[in-house]
Formats: structure tokens, C-alpha cells, sequence
């Protein structure tokens, strides 16, 4: 236990004295904070003018547009410019091709942002310069039209156009009761929290294996394993890594839930559904999370005991890496439906459930039972993880020259043994 605590201080130290450790842990964290205060600072920037641009709005000078009517609809244009008083209108009586011109004379020459040319058939065409992906003119003046020939349609049939209005307008209102968990609001912050869970296994799994092959190829291993077990030695690297992963998520996490609670107002309550995450789901990100990271932590730190230059630990890596990437890949893929038969099997493979589980426990209807039996077989995987990373780590470190593989480890283990 000596050994252990005083590898695992030596390597805490090694984090907090490595300059980019902190200085990314404090970039991340202030990216977060800013990031969430970003809106609330730009409307107590742009608050005035923001105001005096609704003001304008209100009056009807959003913008200058140009509507040309044939004469046998005449009348049509000015009912459908009444319901949308946002624009100032320059409306031109002419035929089709005639006023097709004059709309595009008037487009092209900056004096209207863009025009509409009414057909005798009831149809438009819209002329604009640009075509922006917020531009909302076309859809509100398909919308005022339909209107005014609904409107005049049923005014010719003898209808009464406000009890048709107040017959439109009627929408059932319904309301849910959810008994178990709302997957719908709850999909965001579960998308998020298995990014973040991969992104730190991914970083500091290879973190990891990058340091135990430095530490080989100066030779530096060779003193660490005649002083210390090989079992304290790679179960203090790997919990250290832990420790500085909580903390750095804890950090970046911890500043972006302040910055929303006392700088959020700028988002109007869009992000609560990310914010407010139930405690149950901090739990099993804390618990299977720490878990998987623990399990991949172990493997990566094995396959890098097993080379000797720090160019090999891709190669090496790479079976490791394609199990980690589809773990990740089936449990993203399956949020629309979180209790398929694949993300139940999922649940219950250890190089999978970290992630699996946690997304049934947070939008799905897994049991109490069901959630301790994949968190026995996780820990387990662990410690068994452990055990085997620790005899290869002993192996392995002594091995130098071209990479090793890891069935042929074990075999020369097995034959020593």
C-alpha cells in the first residue's frame, strides 16, 4: 500500500506540475463560462439597439419590398401587403413579364429587398438578390396569400369568415404524464455526458500509454519496477489519471453550471433541460463512467508497456481503439431507442455497459437489479483488467526492440509461469 500511495502522489504531481494539464483544464473551463455567458453579455451590450431595431420593426420599415399585380386581381396585392405590415410595399400594376422587369430593375438597384409578381392563376414568383437561410419573406407571403384566397373562397360560398377564424383557430391542447423517464428532454444532456465519458477515456487512456512508453524507452521503467511492484506501479498510474480527469471534468463542469445559474439569463431557460440533470444520472456518470474508465485505463496502460518507442503505440492501440469507437458508436446510434435488444446486450459487456448503461439509466426503463448486475460485472472486469495489466506491465517493460503483441505475451507468460 506504500508503494501504491506514493506512486500515485508522484504521478498527481506530475499532472498538477505539467503547464498544459492546467493550462488546458483553465482554457476549457473559461470557454465554458464564457461560452454560456455569451448571449446575457451580448443583450446587455446590444440591449439599446436591439430595442430601437424592434421599435423600427413595429413601425413597418423591417425592410422595402416590391409587389406587382396583373390587373385581374386587382386588389389581391394590397389585401395580402395588410397582413404582413412589417415591409414597406411599392406595389406595380403590369402584366407578368412586364412587372417581372420592373420587380428585378428595382432588386437589382438597391431599392427593394426583394419582390413578388402575382400570377392570374392565384401562383407568385419571388425575386430576391441573395438567398439567405433566414430569410422568412417567402413563407410569410405564401402564407398572407393563402389567406386572402381562403378568405375570399369562402366569402363567395356564404360563409361567415369569423366563425370559419375562430374554427381555424381552435388547436386541442394535450397534456402528458410520464410515469417513468422523458426521453425526449432528457436526450441532450445524455448525448453530452457520453461525448464527455469518451472523450476522457479516449485522452487519457492514450495519456496513459504515452507515459508507460516514455518511461521504457529512457530506461526510466527499468529503475521504477526494481523499486516498486508492478501492480502499485500501473494501479497508481491509472488512478491517477482518474483523480485528474474528475477534477479536470469537474472544473469545466463546475464553471459552466455557475456561468448558466447567475450569467444564463441570455439563453431564456433553453438549456435547463442540460442543467438540470437528475442526481440518480450524476451518479451512474460518476460510478460507471470511473468504472469504464478504469477498464480502458488498464488496457491502454498494458498495450503500452508492450512497445518500445512511443510512434508504436497507435499500432498497438488500434484493436483497443476500434472496440472503444464502437462502443461509442452503438450507444449513439441507439438513443432513439435505448431498451433495443443491442443496447440490452450492451449493458451487460463490460468494454460497452460504461456507456450503454448510462444512457438507459437516463432516458430508458432499466431496474435496480439490472443496474447492479452490469455494475458487478464492470468492477470485476476491473479488477481482472488490473491484475493482467499489472503481470504484462512486468513483462513487458523489460522487452525492448520491436512491438509486442499481446498474444504472444501471454504465451511467453504462460510458459515462464
Amino acid at each position: 500500500m506504500k508503494q501504491f500511495l506514493k506512486v500515485l502522489r508522484f504521478e498527481l504531481n506530475n499532472y498538477t506540475k505539467n503547464k498544459g494539464f492546467v493550462m488546458t483544464t483553465v482554457l476549457l473551463a473559461l470557454l465554458a463560462v464564457i461560452g454560456i455567458a455569451a448571449p446575457t453579455i451580448y443583450q446587455s451590450i446590444t440591449g439599446k439597439e436591439e430595442g430601437k431595431q424592434e421599435e423600427v420593426q413595429e413601425a413597418g420599415t423591417e425592410g422595402k419590398m416590391a409587389l406587382a399585380e396583373p390587373g385581374a386581381l386587382a386588389g389581391t396585392a394590397r389585401a395580402v401587403a395588410e397582413r404582413m405590415p412589417q415591409y414597406q410595399w411599392e406595389f406595380i400594376e403590369a402584366e407578368k413579364e412586364e412587372a417581372l422587369e420592373q420587380v428585378k430593375d428595382l432588386v437589382e438597384k438597391g431599392e427593394a429587398e426583394g419582390g413578388f409578381v402575382l400570377d392570374p392563376d392565384g401562383n407568385y414568383t419571388y425575386v430576391v438578390e441573395n438567398l439567405s437561410m433566414q430569410d422568412s419573406a417567402r413563407e410569410e407571403f405564401q402564407a398572407a396569400l393563402q389567406s386572402v384566397g381562403v378568405n375570399r373562397f369562402l366569402g363567395e360560398k356564404g360563409v361567415d369568415l369569423k366563425e370559419y377564424a375562430a374554427v381555424a383557430a381552435w388547436v386541442p391542447v394535450g397534456e402528458d404524464v410520464i410515469l417513468g423517464k422523458d426521453g425526449i428532454n432528457n436526450f441532450l444532456y445524455t448525448y453530452v455526458m457520453v461525448f464527455v465519458l469518451y472523450f476522457l477515456i479516449l485522452f487519457y487512456g492514450q495519456m496513459i500509454a504515452t507515459s508507460i512508453t516514455t518511461e521504457k524507452s529512457n530506461r526510466a521503467i527499468e529503475i521504477l519496477v526494481t523499486s516498486v511492484d508492478s501492480t502499485s506501479l500501473i494501479f497508481g498510474k491509472v488512478l491517477a489519471g482518474a483523480i485528474a480527469g474528475l477534477v479536470q471534468t469537474a472544473v469545466i463542469l463546475g464553471g459552466a453550471v455557475l456561468s448558466y445559474r447567475f450569467l444564463g439569463s441570455g439563453w431564456n431557460g433553453q438549456l435547463d433541460m442540460l442543467f438540470n440533470i437528475p442526481g440518480e444520472v450524476w451518479a451512474s456518470f460518476l460510478v460507471f463512467g470511473l468504472l469504464g474508465y478504469l477498464l480502458y485505463a488498464f488496457a491502454f496502460g498494458m498495450l503500452g508497456a508492450l512497445v518500445s518507442k512511443t510512434e508504436d503505440i497507435s499500432k498497438s492501440a488500434t484493436p483497443l481503439m476500434l472496440v472503444f469507437i464502437a462502443a461509442f458508436l452503438i450507444t449513439m446510434w441507439s438513443l432513439s431507442n435505448v431498451d433495443s435488444v443491442l443496447m440490452q446486450v450492451a449493458s451487460y459487456v463490460p468494454f460497452t455497459s460504461c456507456m450503454a448503461m448510462l444512457a438507459r439509466i437516463a432516458m430508458g426503463g432499466v431496474g435496480i437489479g439490472g443496474i447492479l448486475l452490469s455494475g458487478g460485472i464492470l468492477a470485476a472486469s476491473c479488477l481482472l483488467m488490473g491484475w493482467l495489466a499489472a503481470k504484462v506491465f512486468r513483462f513487458g517493460t523489460l522487452m525492448y526492440g520491436n512491438p509486442i503483441k499481446l498474444t504472444r505475451a501471454l504465451r511467453q507468460m504462460k510458459n515462464q509461469d
